[in-house]
């Protein structure tokens, strides 16, 4: 997951750090946008397959197509 996400592994809940980070307001610079571009896809990966384990259905290697789409819209 550290690899996946691109973290120290020194971070105990490196999902959850990453969670926590997210803004209640809008972004308005693009360099603090640009992490959250990157690792997107790693986020909204990482949670299918935590949702598929939840309710013991098979992993699927790939989330729904709109995963994560909102996220994007709602930055700059």
């Amino acid at each position: 997951m550290y690899r996946q996400l691109q973290m120290f592994e020194t971070i105990e809940y490196p999902l959850s750090f990453l969670l926590n980070q997210l803004s209640t307001k809008k972004p308005t610079s693009s360099l603090s946008v640009t992490p959250w571009h990157i690792r997107r896809p790693s986020i909204c990966l990482i949670l299918h397959e935590l949702d598929q384990l939840q309710h013991n259905k098979p992993i699927l290697s790939i989330p729904p197509p709109n995963s994560g789409q909102r996220l994007l819209d709602w930055l700059p």
